[in-house]
């Protein structure tokens, strides 16, 4: 039962905060140190409005602090939820069970007083940066290539998880939104990059590769688009992710088995799309983040409406998988990273709904009663089950040999692989 908070209570949280914050800056026992950064891809969002650049300050302290307390529970966190909990408290601050405590790590970002280079969204043109972009409204996104200097300050009995923390967010992390997908990858002067050997087992470090090794790119941005490009071919290219398509340049049908299922649930569908996929009721690609808005942009309305997959009682699910450019001494390669979270996405409890009003009234009760028939299923634990059904899924599969028995893990292949 969520606990009930009186307002006077939180105007003691909030001396307690400020009198800790004085203590912080009386201190002189901690130094600064300094670390020049620089964006090597573009940045989406990252102010206070979701997706909008703030102009006067782009790069936000308190944002930093967010990815750093993240990748410090990935990097130095103990395995005890309740060990993990305390220590991230202890460090980064919160409000516990024993009162407010502030941070120990003080962070400063200095950024230049010039005009934001800023580049439409509509331009990132690449087809693989098309596809990451999806449905978000036309926008702006800082320019790669601006450079910020971040400034940290903490007590030496910390400063080694500081510093671990630091190499993991350079190398895996970024600032402002979608950096999941890439956007807001950063590079920090004389941090090398975190390595295959660094890996925890519950991580899996991926490198686009060719004949001869691992792959090389000229710049951290064609680096960043090879690897948005073989997601979207995993997904949805042609010949790959779905079948060719017809002379009108309609796509053809997906390989994956989501549309057909829909298609059952609805009953609905073209005279030449009856549903025929093997898999039956399985969405695999839920594992790759959510919500995941599924249109058939037909316009004949013989297809089923769009609708919407999320995890139950959630609105979204982060993605476990990170692309990115991925610095290796003075060149660049493209990344994948399985997060340890991996595990829990393949086994989320899903939902559908209908994702515009105008649709409910036409097939609200259609889809309830489908869902209380059979709702719609992740991915299978028993490893026999896991092995039949991608079986039956061509893109996880290389020309009859199984490229996984997850559709994660299967991307991960196609992207070494290609």
């Amino acid at each position: 039962m969520r606990r009930k908070t009186k307002r006077k209570d939180f105007a003691a949280l909030n001396e307690e905060l400020a009198s800790l914050k004085q203590k912080a800056q009386k201190s002189d026992d901690n130094l600064w140190e300094s670390y020049e950064c620089q964006l090597v891809t573009p940045m989406y969002g990252g102010g206070v409005l979701a997706g909008e650049i703030d102009q006067a300050m782009p790069i936000r302290a308190s944002a930093i602090r967010g990815h750093l307390r993240f990748w410090w529970r990935i990097a130095c966190g103990p395995d005890n939820p309740k060990e993990l909990r305390s220590a991230e408290e202890a460090i980064w601050g919160g409000i516990g069970d024993h009162g407010a405590k502030a941070s120990k790590v003080s962070i400063y970002v200095d950024c230049p007083k010039n005009r934001l280079e800023t580049i439409p969204t509509k331009r990132l043109n690449a087809r693989g940066v098309k596809y990451l972009l999806g449905a978000a409204e036309q926008t702006s996104c800082l320019k790669s290539g601006f450079r910020f200097t971040l400034s940290i300050r903490c007590p030496d009995a910390i400063k080694e998880d500081v510093e671990t923390t630091l190499r993991w967010w350079a190398s895996f992390g970024g600032i402002g939104g979608r950096t999941r997908r890439g956007f807001g990858a950063i590079k920090i002067a004389g941090i090398d990059s975190i390595s295959t050997e660094d890996m925890p087992d519950a991580m899996t470090l991926s490198f686009a590769s060719n004949a001869s090794g691992k792959k090389y790119f000229e710049s951290a941005e064609n680096a960043w688009e090879a690897a948005a490009f073989s997601l979207y071919k995993f997904r949805q290219k042609e010949g790959i992710g779905r079948n060719q398509g017809n002379q009108d340049k309609r796509p053809g049908r997906s390989y994956w088995p989501e549309p057909d299922q829909l298609r059952r649930m609805i009953k609905k569908h073209k005279i030449n799309h009856e549903p025929e996929h093997p898999a039956g009721n399985a969405f695999p690609r839920a594992a790759f983040g959510m919500p995941i808005i599924f249109d058939f942009n037909d316009k004949t309305q013989k297809e089923p409406p769009k609708m919407t997959l999320a995890p139950q009682s959630k609105e979204r699910m982060a993605s476990p998988l990170i692309i990115r450019p991925y610095t290796d001494g003075d060149r660049w390669c493209a990344i994948a990273l399985l997060l340890p979270s991996w595990q829990r996405a393949l086994s989320a409890d899903l939902d559908l709904s209908l994702t515009s009003q105008q649709d409910e009234e036409a097939y609200q009760k259609k889809l309830s009663a489908a869902l209380v028939k059979e709702s719609p299923q992740n991915w299978p634990s028993s490893e026999h089950e896991r092995d039949e059904l991608a079986k039956r899924i061509l893109p996880m599969n290389d020309n009859g040999r199984l490229r996984a028995t997850d559709p994660l893990h299967a991307f991960l292949d196609f992207f070494e692989k290609g």
